[in-house]
């Protein structure tokens, strides 16, 4: 409590003697005041109780002498106020009405708690505005944004904590020797404060879409059809016990659904998703007053030199050979054993899968 009411008195003691020296120009006065506060604050720490704060107009008359400036209402100290000192001047006036109501100088004494705060967020907003330049040598086709938040990496920590160093030097009053630097500082405030918003609004985004990525199920692009490792099955073919080719097998899931692997039962007689690839075109079997059936195997299937992209005609369907003429039989049908699946040499009018 002593600490904090010791750091009111310097900051108050700052400002009187800032105004003490309010007819010279804006930039000498800074150049006098520079480091003021946190010298004293450094020597309030050192000297304990016994540290003692000076009379502001003394204090404000030495650093005249010292400068070899003319004293306060000379002929030689007025000059023309710059229109920055005039904002200046502005401002600390409002500061002091401010304060003067109870309720704005407890939300000004919010504010100077939380400048620690701010000085943080300056250095975060701007790492995330240079990291892809400096890091990802501005390749931000993925958004700059989730990029440097995941730049968890030696370099990306490097620059991260320089910015946080130079910025919480910056909100402390240090490393800002020359009047370049201060002008910097303030650009660099007025384009965090700017920027800040867009910044938030894209974290809150890319914190939400993890979170709901992390709650929701993996998500897996759905193939028509059947599909066997991603990849769309066309056909299916069925061998008896004995290891010999089976034509026209009804196939259905355990609900009692037909199993297809293309088109859908009741729509059209041909499939339009192999017809788009330009391979052979899978044809359903049909009958007189029946809707196609799809689920009937192996599906009839036209070549792909039998159709054009404006006509099928689907008395060219034929069905295509298996792929293997035998394969090996079950055990206990009473057929010899087999080396293997043997590929079929039966001529085939289809095009290979």
């Amino acid at each position: 409590m002593i600490t904090t009411t010791v750091h009111d008195d310097i900051r108050t003691f700052a400002a009187a003697v800032r105004s003490h020296l309010d007819d010279l120009p804006v930039d000498e006065v800074d150049d006098l005041l520079d480091g003021l506060e946190a010298d004293l604050s450094d020597q309030a720490s050192e000297a304990g109780e016994e540290f003692t704060i000076p009379d502001a107009a003394t204090y404000a008359a030495e650093l005249r002498a010292a400068a070899g400036l003319p004293e306060r209402g000379s002929a030689v100290s007025k000059k023309r106020v710059p229109l920055v000192q005039q904002v200046k001047t502005g401002s600390r006036e409002l500061h002091d009405l401010v304060r003067a109501n109870p309720a704005g100088a407890w939300l000004l004494d919010l504010f100077v708690a939380l400048r620690p705060v701010w000085w943080v967020l300056r250095a975060v907003v701007l790492y995330l505005l240079i990291a892809p330049v400096l890091i990802f040598n501005g390749n931000t086709s993925d958004g700059f944004l989730s990029r440097a938040l995941t730049a968890a990496n030696f370099p990306g920590l490097v620059v991260f904590l320089g910015i946080l160093l130079l910025s919480i030097q910056w909100g402390r009053g240090r490393w800002i020797p020359g009047r370049p630097l201060r002008i910097l500082r303030t650009i660099v405030n007025v384009l965090a404060v700017a920027i800040a918003p867009f910044f938030l609004i894209g974290l809150l985004t890319s914190l939400q879409t993890a979170v709901w990525n992390a709650s929701s199920p993996p998500f897996q692009a759905s193939t028509p059809g059947l599909a066997l490792d991603g990849n769309r099955i066309r056909n299916i073919f069925a061998y008896d016990s004995d290891g010999n080719p089976i034509s026209s097998v009804q196939l259905f899931d355990q609900e009692g659904r037909p199993l297809t692997t293309v088109g859908m039962a009741g729509s059209e007689d041909w499939d339009i998703f192999f017809a788009g690839g330009g391979g052979p075109v899978p044809v359903a079997d049909t009958s007189p007053g029946r809707a196609p059936l799809w689920n009937v195997y192996p599906l009839r299937e036209v070549p792909a030199d039998k159709w054009t992209w404006t006509e099928i005609d689907l008395s060219k369907a034929v069905i295509p050979a298996a792929p293997f003429a035998h394969v090996q039989p079950l055990p206990g049908t009473g057929v010899g054993p087999t080396t293997g699946a043997t590929p079929s040499s039966q001529p085939t009018e289809a095009a290979t899968p």
